[in-house]
């Protein structure tokens, strides 16, 4: 009997780390058992099964039929599938319950499990808006926001649940959601905070799980920006536009790649949102304990040093040199790191000169 693991998301919580992973130790896993399909897996970037989302509801099970044939072929008896995308289009198209649909049909639903990894919410919405200024998040639309008088982290929040209704971090209205498509499914709903794990790596975790090994343990991971390139990116996104911005962003991120750790409300937990988090957590704790028998104390514990944010002044100031960088870097036709270093120099020294 096959079992198969539908691993859903949620964004910014091990995701790519997990996708690389299995990229990387394909043939050891598949003499192991455990096959990652290459059908409908991307070949570059994330390696993840997104090209799933890109099929007609018609062409779904044809392509889990491939998928099926792709794991006897290699003797596998376990099949992951991984993509964000699952979570990502639950509010605009209906892609995810058809996967589930063909899943179910072509496995045996007793036999398809819907996994879902989660992060503590605080540094979560901390990581989504970050994620949405290098990128672009939760297909919120960003021109129009990033034009509109408010486009804070909490402009952000309050954003997402005028659009769909719920907080984008109320885990137990994501898994809500899920369900519709998945009624009758296994769910396995497992956290990612170490500590929930004694001290273990969430990869550990799930080699466990999955019965295979950690092989070659490099794994890809989201590039962090300071806070200084967030800013500096949400100046260049609402002033250019986010296209110019994109094409650039990694020469503002290299130009001021130092956590400086300073407090910014532009992109910090703080205040209501603060307040919101906290709620939503205590209520995600509760409907956690009802739906799953998972380690998940540390997951919806208020981290240390989140506490003092609740009324944190801001401490990070962006001199005007910077923003004016910033802008040049993304308008200017011909752009290299050497000449952007060049200008964060002399424009730095004149700052400091004056």
């Amino acid at each position: 009997m096959t079992t198969v693991y539908l691993h859903v998301g949620m964004p910014k919580c091990a995701s790519t780390a997990l996708q690389s992973f299995l990229h990387r130790n394909d043939g050891l896993h598949r003499s192991e058992g455990l096959c990652y399909p290459m059908t409908c897996r991307e070949d570059t970037g994330y390696f993840s099964h997104r090209p799933l989302h890109n099929l007609q509801p018609v062409e779904i099970p044809t392509a889990i039929e491939k998928i099926a044939r792709e794991a006897a072929a290699a003797d596998c008896d376990r099949i992951l599938i991984s993509s964000e995308e699952f979570v990502n289009s639950l509010w605009d198209c209906e892609i995810t319950g058809h996967i589930v649909d063909a899943l179910n049909v072509r496995f045996g639903v007793e036999n398809v499990r819907i996994m879902i990894l989660f992060r503590n919410p605080f540094p979560f919405v901390e990581s989504v808006y970050a994620q949405f200024l290098k990128g672009g998040m939760f297909r919120t639309p960003g021109e129009a926001f990033m034009k509109s008088r408010a486009n804070d982290i909490q402009a952000f929040a309050m954003n997402f649940r005028m659009r769909h209704g719920f907080d984008f971090f109320s885990y137990s209205a994501f898994v809500e959601r899920l369900r519709f498509h998945a009624p009758f499914n296994p769910f396995d709903m497992l956290s990612i905070e170490r500590a929930d794990w004694d001290g273990a790596d969430i990869l550990d975790v799930l080699c466990r799980r999955l019965g295979i090994t950690r092989g070659n343990p490099e794994v890809a991971a989201n590039e962090r920006y300071s806070e200084t390139a967030l800013h500096l990116l949400h100046h260049a996104r609402r002033t250019h536009g986010f296209q110019k911005t994109k094409a650039r962003r990694g020469i503002i991120a290299a130009l001021f790649p130092n956590q400086d750790g300073l407090f910014s409300k532009l992109i910090h937990v703080h205040g209501d949102l603060f307040d919101q988090i906290q709620d939503s957590a205590e209520r995600d704790r509760r409907y956690f304990q009802r739906h799953s028998s998972e380690p998940n104390d540390h997951l919806f514990r208020t981290p240390n040093g989140y506490e003092k944010s609740r009324d944190q002044k801001d401490q990070l100031i962006v001199p005007t040199w910077q923003l004016k960088l910033a802008e040049r870097i993304v308008t200017r036709g011909e752009m290299s790191m050497a000449f952007a270093q060049k200008m964060k120099s002399i424009m730095q020294r004149k700052a400091e000169q004056a």
